[in-house]
Protein backbone atom coordinates (compact mmCIF):
# COMPACT_ATOMS: atom_id res chain seq x y z
CA UNK A 1 0.00 0.00 0.00
CA UNK A 2 1.39 3.28 -0.88
CA UNK A 3 1.20 5.30 2.45
CA UNK A 4 3.85 8.46 0.94
CA UNK A 5 1.80 11.49 1.54
CA UNK A 6 1.73 14.58 -0.53
CA UNK A 7 0.77 18.36 -0.33
CA UNK A 8 -0.42 21.24 -2.20
CA UNK A 9 -2.62 24.46 -2.89
CA UNK A 10 -5.69 24.54 -4.46
CA UNK A 11 -6.89 27.54 -5.47
CA UNK A 12 -10.54 27.93 -4.76
CA UNK A 13 -13.17 30.80 -5.15
CA UNK A 14 -12.38 33.38 -2.43
CA UNK A 15 -9.75 31.53 -0.38
CA UNK A 16 -6.45 29.30 -0.93
CA UNK A 17 -6.60 26.01 0.61
CA UNK A 18 -2.98 24.28 1.77
CA UNK A 19 -3.88 20.12 2.19
CA UNK A 20 -2.13 16.84 2.35
CA UNK A 21 -3.10 13.40 1.20
CA UNK A 22 -2.02 10.17 2.38
CA UNK A 23 -2.92 6.55 1.82
CA UNK A 24 -5.03 4.61 -0.35
CA UNK A 25 -8.65 2.71 -0.49
CA UNK A 26 -12.25 4.57 0.29
CA UNK A 27 -11.92 8.23 1.18
CA UNK A 28 -11.85 10.06 4.72
CA UNK A 29 -12.10 13.86 4.65
CA UNK A 30 -11.16 15.83 8.31
CA UNK A 31 -12.10 19.05 9.29
CA UNK A 32 -10.50 20.65 12.14
CA UNK A 33 -11.87 22.73 15.01
CA UNK A 34 -12.16 26.56 14.92
CA UNK A 35 -9.41 26.52 17.95
CA UNK A 36 -6.87 24.31 15.58
CA UNK A 37 -5.69 23.66 12.32
CA UNK A 38 -5.24 20.53 10.09
CA UNK A 39 -2.66 19.26 13.00
CA UNK A 40 -5.24 18.44 15.11
CA UNK A 41 -5.33 15.81 13.58
CA UNK A 42 -1.99 14.41 13.19
CA UNK A 43 -2.41 11.23 14.95
CA UNK A 44 -5.94 10.02 13.23
CA UNK A 45 -4.45 11.05 9.55
CA UNK A 46 -1.21 8.72 10.00
CA UNK A 47 -3.53 5.79 11.49
CA UNK A 48 -6.69 6.21 8.94
CA UNK A 49 -4.06 6.35 6.09
CA UNK A 50 -3.11 2.57 6.85
CA UNK A 51 -6.65 1.50 5.54
CA UNK A 52 -8.04 4.77 3.28
CA UNK A 53 -6.69 7.15 1.71
CA UNK A 54 -6.89 10.73 3.78
CA UNK A 55 -7.36 14.17 2.83
CA UNK A 56 -6.85 16.60 5.77
CA UNK A 57 -6.74 20.65 5.10
CA UNK A 58 -6.40 23.86 6.69
CA UNK A 59 -10.01 26.12 6.48
CA UNK A 60 -9.00 29.68 5.27
CA UNK A 61 -7.24 31.95 7.86
CA UNK A 62 -5.91 28.93 9.32
CA UNK A 63 -2.75 27.33 8.84
CA UNK A 64 -1.53 27.35 5.69
CA UNK A 65 -4.37 28.49 4.12
CA UNK A 66 -5.19 32.02 3.34
CA UNK A 67 -8.51 34.18 2.57
CA UNK A 68 -8.01 35.86 -0.98
CA UNK A 69 -10.91 38.43 -0.83
CA UNK A 70 -14.02 38.32 -2.41
CA UNK A 71 -17.28 36.18 -1.73
CA UNK A 72 -16.62 32.89 -0.72
CA UNK A 73 -18.90 29.39 0.53
CA UNK A 74 -17.59 26.58 2.96
CA UNK A 75 -19.61 24.16 1.18
CA UNK A 76 -18.53 25.30 -2.35
CA UNK A 77 -14.78 25.46 -1.23
CA UNK A 78 -15.01 21.97 -0.40
CA UNK A 79 -17.03 20.91 -3.61
CA UNK A 80 -14.12 22.43 -5.32
CA UNK A 81 -11.34 20.81 -3.06
CA UNK A 82 -12.88 17.78 -3.87
CA UNK A 83 -13.12 18.34 -7.49
CA UNK A 84 -9.60 19.20 -7.96
CA UNK A 85 -8.50 16.13 -6.13
CA UNK A 86 -10.81 14.13 -8.20
CA UNK A 87 -12.76 12.93 -5.25
CA UNK A 88 -16.44 12.30 -5.51
CA UNK A 89 -17.39 10.41 -2.37
CA UNK A 90 -15.95 10.82 1.30
CA UNK A 91 -16.40 9.49 4.89
CA UNK A 92 -16.05 13.03 6.56
CA UNK A 93 -14.23 13.33 10.28
CA UNK A 94 -14.87 16.66 11.43
CA UNK A 95 -14.39 18.73 14.75
CA UNK A 96 -16.53 21.27 16.65
CA UNK A 97 -16.97 24.18 13.94
CA UNK A 98 -15.47 21.97 11.53
CA UNK A 99 -18.40 20.15 12.32
CA UNK A 100 -20.83 22.26 11.76
CA UNK A 101 -19.54 22.63 7.98
CA UNK A 102 -19.23 18.84 7.48
CA UNK A 103 -23.50 18.72 8.22
CA UNK A 104 -23.33 21.75 5.96
CA UNK A 105 -22.34 20.10 3.30
CA UNK A 106 -23.89 16.35 4.09
CA UNK A 107 -26.88 18.44 3.88
CA UNK A 108 -26.81 20.37 0.48
CA UNK A 109 -24.75 17.27 -1.05
CA UNK A 110 -25.89 14.03 0.36
CA UNK A 111 -24.84 12.14 -3.01
CA UNK A 112 -20.87 12.64 -2.10
CA UNK A 113 -21.15 11.57 2.14
CA UNK A 114 -20.44 8.54 2.92
CA UNK A 115 -21.04 8.70 6.57
CA UNK A 116 -19.85 11.13 9.74
CA UNK A 117 -17.66 11.38 12.12
CA UNK A 118 -18.00 14.41 14.45
CA UNK A 119 -16.50 15.09 17.60
CA UNK A 120 -18.60 17.91 19.42
CA UNK A 121 -19.91 19.61 16.64
CA UNK A 122 -21.43 22.93 16.16
CA UNK A 123 -24.90 23.08 14.67
CA UNK A 124 -25.98 26.16 11.92
CA UNK A 125 -29.31 27.81 13.81
CA UNK A 126 -28.15 26.71 17.47
CA UNK A 127 -29.00 29.63 19.86
CA UNK A 128 -25.39 29.75 22.51
CA UNK A 129 -26.28 29.77 25.84
CA UNK A 130 -25.44 33.14 28.15
CA UNK A 131 -21.92 31.39 28.99
CA UNK A 132 -20.76 31.17 25.25
CA UNK A 133 -22.04 34.18 24.60
CA UNK A 134 -19.94 35.78 27.47
CA UNK A 135 -17.22 33.61 26.15
CA UNK A 136 -17.77 35.11 22.64
CA UNK A 137 -17.81 38.37 23.82
CA UNK A 138 -14.59 38.44 26.13
CA UNK A 139 -12.62 36.65 23.08
CA UNK A 140 -14.21 39.75 20.62
CA UNK A 141 -12.73 42.74 23.34
CA UNK A 142 -9.23 41.11 23.59
CA UNK A 143 -8.52 41.16 20.31
CA UNK A 144 -9.74 44.38 19.40
CA UNK A 145 -7.51 45.68 22.23
CA UNK A 146 -4.71 43.16 20.68
CA UNK A 147 -4.29 40.87 23.41
CA UNK A 148 -3.44 38.15 20.71
CA UNK A 149 -1.86 36.00 23.54
CA UNK A 150 -4.57 36.47 26.25
CA UNK A 151 -7.07 35.42 23.54
CA UNK A 152 -5.13 32.04 22.99
CA UNK A 153 -5.31 31.62 26.11
CA UNK A 154 -8.62 32.24 26.94
CA UNK A 155 -9.21 29.61 24.25
CA UNK A 156 -7.52 26.98 25.52
CA UNK A 157 -8.86 27.45 29.15
CA UNK A 158 -12.23 27.48 27.95
CA UNK A 159 -12.36 24.60 25.57
CA UNK A 160 -9.09 22.59 26.87
CA UNK A 161 -9.06 23.13 30.75
CA UNK A 162 -12.44 23.51 30.76
CA UNK A 163 -12.94 23.87 34.64
CA UNK A 164 -9.74 21.50 35.42
CA UNK A 165 -6.47 22.35 36.28
CA UNK A 166 -4.22 23.61 33.56
CA UNK A 167 -1.83 20.71 35.37
CA UNK A 168 -3.91 17.70 34.69
CA UNK A 169 -3.25 18.72 30.42
CA UNK A 170 -0.42 17.72 28.96
CA UNK A 171 1.93 20.27 28.18
CA UNK A 172 2.08 18.92 24.44
CA UNK A 173 -1.26 19.98 24.13
CA UNK A 174 -1.16 22.87 25.57
CA UNK A 175 1.88 23.80 23.28
CA UNK A 176 -0.18 22.37 19.81
CA UNK A 177 -3.49 24.43 21.09
CA UNK A 178 -1.87 28.09 21.81
CA UNK A 179 0.78 27.46 18.57
CA UNK A 180 -2.32 26.64 16.37
CA UNK A 181 -3.93 29.53 17.68
CA UNK A 182 -1.45 31.58 17.49
CA UNK A 183 -0.94 31.22 13.93
CA UNK A 184 -4.07 31.72 12.78
CA UNK A 185 -4.60 35.21 15.20
CA UNK A 186 -1.63 36.66 13.84
CA UNK A 187 -3.11 35.88 10.02
CA UNK A 188 -2.48 39.22 7.93
CA UNK A 189 -6.12 40.02 6.88
CA UNK A 190 -6.44 39.62 2.66
CA UNK A 191 -6.07 42.82 0.54
CA UNK A 192 -9.22 42.79 -0.39
CA UNK A 193 -12.51 42.28 2.20
CA UNK A 194 -14.08 38.67 2.32
CA UNK A 195 -17.83 37.77 2.70
CA UNK A 196 -19.10 34.39 3.42
CA UNK A 197 -22.40 33.25 1.40
CA UNK A 198 -24.10 31.79 4.54
CA UNK A 199 -26.04 27.76 4.02
CA UNK A 200 -29.66 27.53 5.20
CA UNK A 201 -29.86 27.12 8.92
CA UNK A 202 -28.69 23.14 9.61
CA UNK A 203 -30.86 23.18 12.85
CA UNK A 204 -34.14 22.81 10.68
CA UNK A 205 -33.00 19.71 8.37
CA UNK A 206 -31.24 17.93 10.22
CA UNK A 207 -33.14 15.16 10.36
CA UNK A 208 -32.66 14.84 6.19
CA UNK A 209 -28.97 13.24 7.09
CA UNK A 210 -29.74 9.51 6.97
CA UNK A 211 -25.77 7.98 6.31
CA UNK A 212 -24.70 6.24 9.84
CA UNK A 213 -23.75 9.31 12.42
CA UNK A 214 -21.44 8.79 15.52
CA UNK A 215 -20.92 11.58 17.50
CA UNK A 216 -17.76 11.97 19.97
CA UNK A 217 -17.97 14.13 23.10
CA UNK A 218 -16.07 15.00 26.26
CA UNK A 219 -17.41 14.73 29.71
CA UNK A 220 -16.02 18.01 30.33
CA UNK A 221 -17.46 19.97 27.46
CA UNK A 222 -19.44 22.58 27.38
CA UNK A 223 -22.98 22.15 27.60
CA UNK A 224 -24.08 23.68 24.69
CA UNK A 225 -22.21 20.61 22.55
CA UNK A 226 -23.71 17.96 24.63
CA UNK A 227 -27.48 19.34 24.02
CA UNK A 228 -26.36 19.85 20.45
CA UNK A 229 -25.14 16.44 20.39
CA UNK A 230 -28.13 14.94 21.82
CA UNK A 231 -30.46 16.99 19.35
CA UNK A 232 -28.83 15.60 16.26
CA UNK A 233 -29.03 11.74 17.96
CA UNK A 234 -32.77 12.69 18.84
CA UNK A 235 -33.09 13.86 14.70
CA UNK A 236 -31.09 11.04 12.78
CA UNK A 237 -31.77 7.96 13.27
CA UNK A 238 -28.84 6.44 12.00
CA UNK A 239 -26.64 8.41 15.04
CA UNK A 240 -25.50 7.70 18.16
CA UNK A 241 -23.13 9.10 20.88
CA UNK A 242 -19.63 8.29 22.30
CA UNK A 243 -18.91 9.95 25.41
CA UNK A 244 -14.80 10.03 26.58
CA UNK A 245 -16.00 11.43 30.78
CA UNK A 246 -12.83 12.37 31.51
CA UNK A 247 -12.20 14.76 28.11
CA UNK A 248 -13.24 18.32 26.77
CA UNK A 249 -14.04 19.55 23.60
CA UNK A 250 -10.93 18.13 21.50
CA UNK A 251 -11.14 14.48 23.04
CA UNK A 252 -8.75 13.19 20.30
CA UNK A 253 -6.13 15.34 22.20
CA UNK A 254 -6.58 14.16 25.58
CA UNK A 255 -7.29 10.52 24.60
CA UNK A 256 -5.60 9.73 21.23
CA UNK A 257 -5.98 6.05 21.37
CA UNK A 258 -9.56 5.83 23.02
CA UNK A 259 -10.42 8.13 20.20
CA UNK A 260 -8.85 6.54 17.08
CA UNK A 261 -10.05 3.19 18.31
CA UNK A 262 -13.65 4.46 18.27
CA UNK A 263 -13.16 6.21 14.64
CA UNK A 264 -11.54 3.43 13.08
CA UNK A 265 -14.04 0.71 14.07
CA UNK A 266 -16.55 3.40 12.88
CA UNK A 267 -15.48 3.45 9.15
CA UNK A 268 -14.46 0.07 9.19
CA UNK A 269 -18.04 -1.19 9.90
CA UNK A 270 -19.31 1.53 7.76
CA UNK A 271 -17.16 0.17 4.61
CA UNK A 272 -17.95 -3.31 5.65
Amino acid sequence: MNLNKSTGIVKTAGADIYYEMKGAGENVLLIHAGIADSRMWDNEFNLLAENFHVIRFDLPGFGQSDFTGGKFSYNNMINELMDQLNISEVHILAASFGGKLAIDFCLDNPEKCQSLALLSPALGGWEDSLYLQQYEAEEERLLEEGETEEAAILNFNTWIVAGRTTESIESKVKDLVIDMQMKALTKLEPASSVEEIDPEDSIYRIGDIKIPVVIIIGGHDVQDFHDISNLICKKIPTARKVTIPNAAHLANLEFPELFSRIILEFFLADRN
